[in-house]
């Protein structure tokens, strides 16, 4: 087997129809709601003026700020304001802390809308009552309103978690993919004790993979705190840290409890492997959708392209990357026509490869598994729909947000689910991802040969 020389680092990366933190212009925004009226209610000894968004004392600038963007952007626009407020008033109620800070006389509480002024009363009670601290508080609201009333590609990182975060879904410094589903296979932004966080995928010559970290683990605890009760992309940033230092995961091993340390470094990056294991069957083996990705794939292809008739594509533990990408990769393999659709509120997209691919006239055999997501879902659909492709394995992910992300005026990020895709046929992963043609369960450790092997047998 051969490999592509990787020329980059991973990066944190998304799914998205933009390849940076700039808001596109392809989209109109939906006119905002309207703010509610300034008003003053007295909550114990303190007074809480109510005010709207339109200049927001810092304490809820975050608060403003998110809410606008999710009307603006968000793919289940126009969003609900109520059940934002009401998850927002939960996360407060929940909040609780050993510090305290004098409360001012007057409480000026900019709301986005009238839906949330009771979170201005309860905060304000609150911080007479017990000296609450404002900032930490609406900080909590939010991130809690975040988890808990959207779907579960849209996320908040607060400052301290910017940058622990790969939007790929590889785990920073330890090497693993991670997911979060109830017991309807529904995907969860929040961990609960039904919907835990568990390792999809652990990536070889890693720190997960070298500290004995299996498919399948769940973890309970991060340093001896539990995971319950924390957003999954919080939970995610704990684990990642700044990539260094030692985490320790607490697991759940099919009902043995035990702790594993990690020691954190700079990750060994996958890259393309390809090679002709068998007469006239070529293999290549796609890591990512990073963007040096159709420059090695290109590579590989000028090797092996004159001489097979059958091309094993093998997608396994691919954890996506960017759509660009997926659609340049996919015009090696296509002769031209779409690839991808998406589906915004107020925008239908085509996403179309070029024609004249190296390998669209070959026979193509597709492996997955659940750690296929995203960008690897598209271009394995895309293959199905437009070139007949077998699709040999085990459900993908079912990663089916299109997401953009906005940096925020406090240092933060969101993520934000700004639409949908689906396959050329209409096919969507976004319920227990794409499923295979032909299950199969694959081995660990196997080889190129006997991977290829599988494959040719399971699709003949």
């Amino acid at each position: 087997m051969t490999s592509m020389r990787r020329l980059l680092p991973v990066l944190a990366l998304i799914v998205a129809g933009c390849a940076a933190s700039s808001t596109p212009t392809t989209q109109t925004a939906p006119p905002t709601t309207s703010a509610p009226p300034s008003t003053t209610s007295t909550t114990v000894s303190q007074v809480v003026q109510v005010q709207s968004c339109s200049s927001p004392p810092v304490t809820f600038s975050n608060l403003c700020e998110i809410v606008d963007l999710l009307e603006d952007w968000h793919v289940d626009r126009p969003v609900d304001t109520v059940s934002l407020a009401e998850t927002a008033l939960a996360g407060l109620a929940a909040f609780d802390t050993n510090a305290t800070e004098e409360p001012p006389r007057t409480l000026f509480c900019a709301v986005p809308t009238e839906s949330f002024v009771s979170l201005c009363d309860e905060l304000g009670r609150r911080m007479t009552e017990s000296q609450l601290p404002a900032g930490q508080a609406v900080e909590a609201a939010v991130a809690y309103m975040i988890d808990a009333a959207l779907d579960p590609f849209t996320y908040y990182l607060p400052p301290e978690q910017v940058g622990q975060f790969r939007f790929n879904g590889i785990v920073g410094g330890i090497g693993v993919l991670l997911d979060a589903r109830d017991a309807a296979g529904s995907k969860c932004a929040q961990i609960t004790a039904v919907c835990q966080l568990e390792v999809v995928t652990v990536l070889e010559e890693n720190p997960g993979f070298e500290a004995g970290l299996s498919e399948g683990d769940v973890i309970v605890t991060i340093d001896g705190a539990p995971t319950e009760g924390l957003g999954f992309a919080s939970a995610v940033a704990l684990i990642a840290g700044d990539e260094t230092g030692v985490v320790t995961l607490g697991l759940d091993r099919d009902g043995q409890m035990l702790e594993i340390a990690i020691e954190r470094r700079e990750l060994l990056v996958p890259t393309v492997e390809y090679g002709i294991p068998f007469d006239r069957v070529g293999y290549i083996s796609i890591p990512d959708f990073e963007f040096d990705i159709p420059a090695l794939l290109d590579g590989a292809i000028d090797e092996i392209a004159g001489s097979v008739d059958t091309v094993v594509v093998d997608l396994r533990d691919n954890p996506g990357g960017f759509v660009d990408t997926v659609v340049e990769v996919s015009d090696r393999f296509v002769d031209g026509g779409v690839v991808m659709v998406s589906d915004a509120p107020d925008e239908f997209l085509e996403y179309t490869a070029r024609p004249g691919g190296a390998l669209s006239s070959q026979r193509l055999i597709v492996l997955v598994n659940s750690g296929t997501a995203s960008a690897a879902e598209v271009l394995a659909g895309a293959l199905r729909d437009r070139r007949g492709a077998v699709v040999l394995g085990t459900n993908t992910f079912g990663k089916d947000a299109v997401q953009i992300p906005f940096s925020l005026r406090n240092g933060g990020e969101l993520y934000v689910a700004v639409a949908r895709w689906s396959t050329p046929a209409g096919e969507s992963v976004g319920n227990g991802g794409l499923v295979p043609d032909i299950p199969v369960e694959w081995p660990t450790g196997a080889s190129m040969e006997d991977i290829v092997t599988i494959a040719l047998e399971a699709a003949s």
